[in-house]
């Protein structure tokens, strides 16, 4: 049974187990990141989201995408309070990819207001990485 659970921005918090008196670190409260499961999904965590969306399209069989995302995580970690960001399998959600003309991974795509509002295909570097998610906020 937890004492506490409490979510600090997108820091790692603690939760307290009474019984077994132990801690147990949880990555924050990642309710902003998620794995988008099908179209439904997409629509409802994408497309009707109040808050700007970055959505990595990726495969599990992709070396690139492989080093994008951990790097793309860490930019997004410290801009949640803002924006929300999802991972697109291409290879479960063939025709979210197709929707939007993904015909390479790794490709970002931001959303604001359910509209596109940038996109970019390949491995890219930091700097293009951050100014691409800090636009979304302007």
């Amino acid at each position: 049974m937890a004492t506490s659970l409490r979510c600090l921005s997108s820091r790692a918090t603690r939760l307290i187990c009474a019984n077994s008196r132990r801690n147990i670190t949880l990555s924050a409260c990642r309710q902003e990141m998620f794995s988008i499961q099908d179209e439904k999904d997409f629509k409802e965590k994408v497309i009707a989201s109040d808050r700007p969306v970055v959505v990595n399209f990726k495969a599990s069989w992709c070396g690139p995408c492989k080093m994008l995302t951990p790097r793309l995580e860490k930019i997004m970690d410290t801009r949640m309070d803002t924006m929300h960001f999802a991972r697109v399998d291409i290879d479960d959600n063939v025709e979210i990819a197709m929707e939007y003309s993904i015909d390479a991974v790794p490709a970002i795509v931001t959303f604001k207001g359910g509209k596109v509002v940038d996109k970019v295909i390949g491995l890219k570097d930091d700097d293009q990485l951050i100014s691409m998610v800090d636009k979304l906020n302007n």
